[in-house]
C-alpha cells in the first residue's frame, strides 16, 4: 500500500492531499518565496496574493470553461488594478468608482456561478492593490505584478490537470465516503455508549448536511464534464462511486438502533460483533478511492453468524431492533462489494446542462434589470457588499487609518448571504485574528531571527489553504502569522499588531450593520417556509408512490425517485435553519428547541419514506394500499393547508409548545417500531404522525 493510501487512514493528514489546495499552496509558494531570497519583497507578495485571487476565480471542472474564465479573469485582473491606483490619490472618485465596480461584479452572479467568483475575484485583487498601493511607482506595475501571479497560478494548474486529469473530483469523492464512515460509526454510537437520542439525532443530521452538500457538488461536477463531452473511463468509475455512496447513505437513514440495557446485560459478546461489522465496513468506507479500489480487499464479515446467533427467549421481541440493524448493515454490504466492478454508468439523457452564459447583450441586461430589486438574494448581497466596502473605505480615508484597507477585506470575506452566516464568520475572524496576534506578540518579544520568517511564512500560506474551506478561524490565525511573516521581511512586522486588530474589528462591524439593516433572514422566520416546502414535497412523493404502485415503469420509478430525493433535500434543508438558527445572536433556547422538534419529526416522516421506497417494488394496488396512501396524502394536505394559514412564527412555536410531550412520545414509539412493520401499518402509523403534527400547530379561528 502507497503512502497515500496509508495516509487516507488519517482523516487529519489525508486533507493534505486535497488537489486544489495544493496547487494553490504550491503556485503562492513557488511565486513568492524565491523573489523574497532575491530581496523582491513587495513583488514577492504582489505574485502571491495575484496567485490567490485567481485561485479564488478558478471553479469549474470542464477544462473549456476553465480556459474560458481565465481568458475573462487575467484582463479582468489587470483592468481593475489599474483602475484602483488610478483613482487611488483623489478620495471622492475612488469612493464613487469603488461602489459602482464592486456592485457590478457582485452582481456577474446572476449570470451564472462561475462569473460570480470571477467577480469576488476581482473585488478581493483590487484590495490587495489598494495595500501595495505605493506613491511614486508606475501605475502599470503592481497590476502587472499581480496579473503575473494569476499566470502562474494558472500555469501550475494547467500542469495538474493535464498529469492529474479528475483529482478534484476524487478529492470530494474521498470527502464523501469519509462523511458516510463517521455516518455509520454515528449509528453505531448506541452499542457503546449511552446517548440522548437528540444528540444521535443531531449528530447524523449534521453528517447528513455535510454529505448532501458533497454529493451535490460532486454531481454538479461530473454532470458538467459529461454534458461538455469529457467523458472517461476514469470519470464514469467517479460516477459510479457517487452512485454507490448514494445508495449507502440511503440505508444509513435506516440504521437506527439503542440496545435496551437488558439485551447488553444478555447478549454482550453478540452486540460487540455487529458492533466490529460496522467498525470494520466504516474503515474500509474510510480508505477507498476510485485509485486504490481494487488493491484494498473488502473485509470479510459473516452476516448469517451474527443473524443465527442463539437468543433467549424473553429478549427475542428487543432482539428484533438488533437484526433489523444487522439486515441493513448487510444491504450496505453487498454495495460496497459493487465498488470492485467494471461495468461502466451513463448518465441519464434528462440531465440538466451546465449554465453556459448567453453572450446577447439585450439577453444579460435583461437577466440583470429583473433582479434589481430587495426581493432578490442577489441584489441584496449585492447591495451590502458594496454599502460595507463604500462605508469602510469613507472611513479609513477619512481617520487616515494606518493598513486600513484590511478592514476592506475583512467585510469583503466576513460578509454572507444571511445573518446567522455572517455572524458565525465575524466570531472566527475575531477569533482567529486575536489568536494569531498574541503568537505574533511572542515572536516579537523573542526576537525571532530574519532567517525563520520564510518557513513560518510557508508553513502557515499551507496550512491556510487547507483549512480556509473546512476551519475558518485557524486559517484566519495562519493568514495572520504569514502576515506578520511577509511584513516582518519587509522591515514592517512592528507595525501590524495595532492596524490589524483595529481593521478586523471595523471590517466584521459593517457586514454585519448591513446584513441587520437589509432584510437579515432570521432563521426562525424563514423555517415555517421551509416546512411547508418539506410537507409539499412530501404529498409529491406519495402521489408519485400512488402512480408507480399503479404502474410500475420506467418513466414513473424514474420521477418517483426525483420526488424522493426532493424529500430528503428538503428535509436537510429544514435540519439547516435550525444550524443556522443556532448560528444566530439572541437565540433563544425553546425557540431551538421547537425547530429541532419539528425536524426530528420531519426526519421521522422522511425516514417512513425511505422504508416505502426501500419497499416499493412488493407494494401492488389494492383497496388497502390504496386507501392508505389517500389517508396519508389527506394528512398531509390538511398540515400543509394548516401551515400555509400560519406562516406567523410566533403562532406557530406557540402552538408547538402545547403539544410538545405529545410530539416527543409518538416519535419515540415511531422510532423504536418502525423496523418491525408492514407497508401498511406503515402508512397508517405516518397518516397518524403528521395527524398529530396538524392537531399541535392547528391555529383556532382561521
Amino acid at each position: 500500500m502507497n503512502l497515500y493510501n496509508v495516509l487516507l487512514r488519517y482523516p487529519t493528514l489525508r486533507t493534505l492531499l486535497n488537489f486544489r489546495t495544493n496547487i494553490a499552496a504550491f503556485s503562492f509558494i513557488t511565486c513568492s518565496v524565491p523573489l523574497f531570497l532575491m530581496g523582491h519583497v513587495t513583488m514577492g507578495i504582489a505574485f502571491s496574493l495575484g496567485s490567490i485571487s485567481c485561485g479564488f476565480a478558478d471553479t469549474s471542472s470542464v477544462t473549456k470553461y476553465r480556459i474560458l474564465d481565465f481568458c475573462i479573469a487575467i484582463p479582468v485582473f489587470f483592468l481593475i488594478s489599474l483602475g484602483t491606483e488610478a483613482v487611488f490619490p483623489h478620495s471622492v472618485l475612488f469612493v464613487i468608482s469603488l461602489t459602482v465596480v464592486s456592485f457590478s461584479l457582485f452582481m456577474l452572479a446572476v449570470l451564472s456561478p462561475r462569473l460570480g467568483a470571477i467577480g469576488f475575484a476581482s473585488i478581493l485583487l483590487a484590495i490587495y492593490a489598494m495595500l501595495l498601493h505605493l506613491d511614486g511607482r508606475p501605475i502599470w506595475l503592481v497590476p502587472l505584478w499581480l496579473t503575473c501571479g494569476a499566470l502562474w497560478y494558472i500555469f501550475w494548474q494547467a500542469l495538474a490537470i493535464y498529469f492529474l486529469p479528475n483529482q478534484e473530483s476524487k478529492d470530494i469523492l474521498s470527502d464523501l465516503y469519509q462523511a458516510i464512515a463517521k455516518k455509520l460509526i454515528t449509528h453505531d454510537h448506541g452499542f457503546i455508549f449511552s446517548s440522548d437520542k437528540n444528540e444521535l439525532f443531531i449528530k447524523s443530521a449534521q453528517l447528513r448536511s455535510q454529505i448532501a452538500g458533497l454529493s451535490h457538488t460532486l454531481e454538479g461536477r461530473i454532470h458538467q464534464q459529461f454534458t461538455a463531452g469529457e467523458d472517461s473511463a476514469k470519470l464514469q468509475d467517479i460516477y459510479r462511486f457517487l452512485k454507490v455512496a448514494e445508495r449507502i447513505n440511503e440505508q444509513t437513514r435506516l440504521l437506527y438502533f439503542i440496545p435496551t440495557s437488558n439485551l447488553q446485560q444478555t447478549c454482550p459478546e453478540w452486540l460487540d460483533k455487529i458492533h466490529q461489522a460496522t467498525l470494520k465496513i466504516s474503515q474500509y468506507l474510510e480508505q477507498v478511492t476510485v485509485d486504490n479500489v481494487h488493491r484494498i480487499n473488502v473485509p470479510s464479515i459473516d452476516f448469517e453468524e451474527l443473524r443465527q446467533y442463539t437468543i433467549q427467549e424473553n429478549i427475542k421481541e428487543e432482539a428484533l431492533a438488533a437484526l433489523s440493524y444487522i439486515n441493513k448493515l448487510d444491504i450496505i454490504y453487498l454495495t460496497l462489494q459493487q465498488l470492485n466492478q467494471q461495468t461502466s454508468q451513463t448518465l441519464s439523457s434528462s440531465i440538466i446542462k451546465p449554465i453556459v452564459v448567453s453572450w446577447k447583450w439585450r439577453e444579460l441586461a435583461s437577466k440583470l434589470t429583473s433582479q434589481i430589486t430587495l426581493k432578490s438574494s442577489y441584489f441584496r448581497h449585492a447591495l451590502r457588499g458594496t454599502l460595507s466596502l463604500a462605508t469602510g473605505l469613507i472611513i479609513v480615508r477619512t481617520l487616515n487609518l494606518d493598513f486600513g484597507f484590511w478592514t476592506l477585506m475583512t467585510s469583503l470575506l466576513v460578509l454572507r448571504p444571511n445573518l446567522s452566516m455572517t455572524w458565525t464568520r465575524l466570531l472566527q475572524r475575531l477569533t482567529g485574528t486575536i489568536c494569531g496576534l498574541l503568537v505574533v506578540v511572542a515572536l516579537l518579544h523573542f526576537q525571532v531571527s530574519t532567517s525563520i520568517l520564510p518557513f513560518i511564512f510557508c508553513i502557515a500560506v499551507i496550512l491556510f489553504f487547507h483549512t480556509s474551506a473546512r476551519h475558518y478561524g485557524f486559517a484566519v490565525f495562519c493568514v495572520t502569522l504569514f502576515v506578520f511573516a511577509g511584513f516582518s521581511l519587509n522591515g514592517q512586522g512592528d507595525n501590524i499588531l495595532l492596524p490589524r486588530l483595529d481593521s478586523t474589528v471595523l471590517g466584521v462591524f459593517l457586514p454585519l450593520l448591513f446584513v441587520f439593516i437589509l432584510s437579515p433572514g432570521w432563521n426562525k422566520k424563514l423555517f415555517p417556509t421551509q416546512l411547508t416546502a418539506t410537507t409539499t414535497g412530501y404529498i409529491d412523493y406519495l402521489v408519485s408512490l400512488k402512480m408507480y404502485v399503479a404502474d410500475k415503469s420506467d418513466s414513473t420509478a424514474t420521477q418517483l425517485q426525483r420526488h424522493y430525493q426532493d424529500c430528503v433535500v428538503n428535509d436537510t434543508n429544514l435540519f439547516d435553519h435550525w444550524m443556522g438558527y443556532l448560528g444566530e445572536p439572541h437565540r433563544k433556547s425553546q425557540t431551538g428547541e421547537h425547530i429541532l422538534l419539528c425536524s426530528r419529526s420531519s426526519n421521522i416522516i422522511l425516514r417512513i419514506l425511505t422504508q416505502l421506497n426501500e419497499n416499493k417494488q412488493s407494494l401492488s394496488l389494492d383497496s388497502t394500499i390504496d386507501s392508505d396512501l389517500d389517508s396519508v396524502i389527506a394528512s398531509l394536505t390538511e398540515l400543509d393547508k394548516t401551515l400555509k394559514k400560519s406562516q406567523n412564527h410566533t403562532e406557530l412555536f406557540k402552538h408547538i409548545s402545547k403539544q410538545e410531550k405529545l410530539i416527543y412520545q409518538s416519535f419515540i414509539y415511531i422510532e423504536n417500531e418502525i423496523y418491525k412493520l408492514d407497508n401498511h401499518t406503515l402508512l397508517q402509523l405516518l397518516a397518524k404522525e403528521v395527524d398529530l403534527f396538524t392537531s399541535a400547530i392547528k391555529v383556532n379561528n382561521i
